[in-house]
This record gives C-alpha cells, structure tokens and sequence, in this order.
C-alpha cells in the first residue's frame, strides 16, 4: 500500500544511521521496534504531533530507547534496586506468592506488599523450587532478585509520563506564545524522552526471557534437557537478531497496526501483552534444543517477538496521545503553575502565590507573607 510504501522510504535512511556494530536487542533491536512503532502511530493517529515524523526527533527517540540500559554502566547499589527489576516480571514465580499475572494488583507498592506479606506468611512457598540454587542475599548487593520484578508497573507507570509529556505538549501548542519557544522545545525533548522509556519496557517484555526466572539458561529440575547455558540471553538479544537480519529495513512492512489499548486503563493490555510473550518462552529453549533457532523457524519467532512488541508499542503512544486531549481549563491550569511572566532581555518575574487565609482552611493558621 502507499502507507508501507512511505514508511519504508524513510527506513533504509534509518537503517543506515544505526551503527554496524551495535548488534544486541539492547541496542539494535530497541530502536527497531521504536521506528516501527513510530511509524505505527502516524497511522492510528494522523493528529499527533508533526515533529514525530522527523527523522531527527525519530533517531532520539530511538536512542532513548537503550537509556534504561545504560542506567546499568554505573555500579550503584541504589541505581541498580531501583532500576534493575523494571526489565523483567517472572510470570512462572508468581504463585509462590499466591499470585497469577490476572490477579497482580496495579499499583507497584500494592503489588509489593502482596508479595511481602506472603513471603512473611508462608516462607516455604516464597522460596519457590527447592531445585534451583537459592536466593543468595550476600550476592545480590542491590537487593533486586528477591522478588518478581516490575515489568508491568514500569509499562504502566511510562505510559502516564507519556500522556504527562504530550498534555505539557498540548498546552503549549495551545498558548502559540514565542516567549515559551524554549519551553516548548523542552517539551518536544520530554516526550522523546518518555517515548523511549515506554519503548525500551514494552519491548523487554515482547523478548521472552524477560516474562521467566528461566532468563538465561534453564534453572532447577530439568527433565527436559533445555541448556543451561549463561550465553543463553546474549544470544536471543543479539547473536539471533544478527543472524536473521533482523532489523527495521527487513521488518517495516510486515507490521500490521491493529492492536489496540484502553487509553483510561492499558494495565490489562499490558497483562495481555506479557502472557502472549511468556507463551513463547519454552519455545525459545526447545528450538534451542532442535537448532531451529539457527534456520527459519527461529528467525520467524524472533520476527514475530520483535513485531509484536513494535504493534503494541505503537498502540501504547496511540492511546497515550488519545489520553493527553487538552480538558477545557487545561491550559490555564499550565500557565498558572507554571507562572512564566517574560521581560524585556529574558527575565522573568517571581508570581506571587496567594496564600489561603485560616478561615478558608479549618485550623490552620495563617504564616506571614514575606514580602
């Protein structure tokens, strides 16, 4: 159709400006989905904003989609507990806290307390297979592995930032004021910048290994035979996109943008998303096995990984843009927050904030307004 067509005049241009060596989905892969899913947001949103289709605004956001990854370069402990468990949700760990993916509460701190207060109840459960090596505090210096990861809650919790961004976008658009240009520069900047953490999330989660405690090599009772290799996930993030050619330019038009998400609430979706992964988990390892990783039915599941986790990210920044709609008192509430009064030769003027009085608020009392 004329609408592949376009789009894949502007992916060979993409595809060369990746560079040759940056093979891993870390990388390569991360910013295949994102131009595929940009490329599906123009369609299921011809409204959205212009600049999104600019090959510079797409390579940034491209970029951003690895910044989750190279949070990974400094060793910090508090970095690393806060970061790290957003890659991943192992799906087949969850009933040793009495859980199922349908029954995970939305709320991250709510879902941490359920998993909490279980371990606390039944410690037998929550140490899971007694085959597998257990869990090793002294190792695990940042304290990321004792639980199942927050891969949906950092999916969900992006995916808000999103509309926060392109809402921010919205009323700037509205106010057409050239004394905020640099803000609306910053603005655009934002909503590259959530674009990119949305992707990188939503793509893990379409790899696999990121849904399973099976993440690189088979753990624990292994009737099966499955390779317990710790080269296991290199190889289906990099070494098999590689392999197949896998990469914007050979999968553009193939994507079908059908997908879509509930723009008030996506967590179901997202849910969704996770088990169509998670399904094709054991498959990775019996290919493994067979060597059809290596031959087309590998390089045909990997292509189907890799395209849904773009379809569904273009649905997640459909409804995110849907969400963002400026309400009718949007903008005003922008400019009284943010309070910007520009003078002559850039500076700007302190607003200055009315302060409640004490009949206003039971109770309280009323400080004294410096001047």
């Amino acid at each position: 159709s004329a609408g592949v067509a376009a789009r894949c005049v502007a992916c060979f241009a993409a595809l060369f400006a990746v560079p040759a060596a940056a093979l891993a989905w870390d990388s390569a892969g991360h910013r295949t989905i994102t131009f595929i899913a940009l490329d599906g947001l123009a369609e299921l949103s011809p409204d959205r904003p212009a600049f999104l289709a600019e090959d510079g605004a797409r390579q940034i956001a491209a970029f951003q989609a690895s910044e989750a990854d190279r949070y990974r370069s400094v060793r910090s402990n508090y970095l690393k507990h806060e970061n790290d468990p957003d890659h991943y949700l192992d799906v087949d760990d969850l009933g040793n806290f009495g859980l199922t993916l349908e029954t995970i509460p939305p709320l991250r701190y709510e879902y941490l307390r359920a998993m909490v207060i279980a371990k606390h109840e039944h410690p037998e459960a929550a140490a899971g297979d007694p085959d597998r090596p257990p869990y090793n505090e002294r190792r695990d210096f940042a304290r990321t592995q004792e639980f199942c990861g927050y891969g949906a809650h950092a999916v969900m919790e992006h995916h808000g930032k999103l509309i926060a961004a392109f809402r921010t976008l919205r009323a700037l658009q509205a106010l057409n004021d050239p004394a905020r240009a640099y803000q609306l520069e910053a603005a655009r900047s934002n909503v590259l910048a959530e674009m990119g953490h949305l992707s990188h999330f939503v793509g893990d989660l379409a790899q696999p290994l990121h849904t399973t405690s099976h993440y690189n090599g088979w753990v624990g009772k292994n009737p099966n035979g499955y390779t317990t290799e710790k080269t296991f996930h290199a190889f289906i993030d990099g070494g098999v996109v590689a392999l197949h050619d896998l990469n914007y330019a050979s999968l553009c038009e193939r994507a079908e943008f059908t997908r879509r998400v509930d723009a008030a609430d996506a967590f179901a979706d997202v849910l969704a998303h996770i088990m169509r992964s998670h399904d094709q988990m054991e498959r990775l390892y019996i290919m493994q096995k067979s060597g059809d990783l290596q031959r087309e039915p590998g390089k045909a599941l990997i292509a189907e990984r890799l395209l849904d986790g773009a379809t569904m990210l273009a649905a997640m920044y459909a409804s995110a843009w849907q969400a963002s709609a400026l309400g009718t008192d949007d903008a005003a509430t922008f400019i009284k927050y943010d309070g910007l009064s520009a003078e002559p030769g850039g500076a700007q003027r302190r607003p200055r904030v009315a302060v409640p009085s004490s009949d206003a608020i039971p109770g309280a009392v009323t400080p004294p307004v410096r001047p």
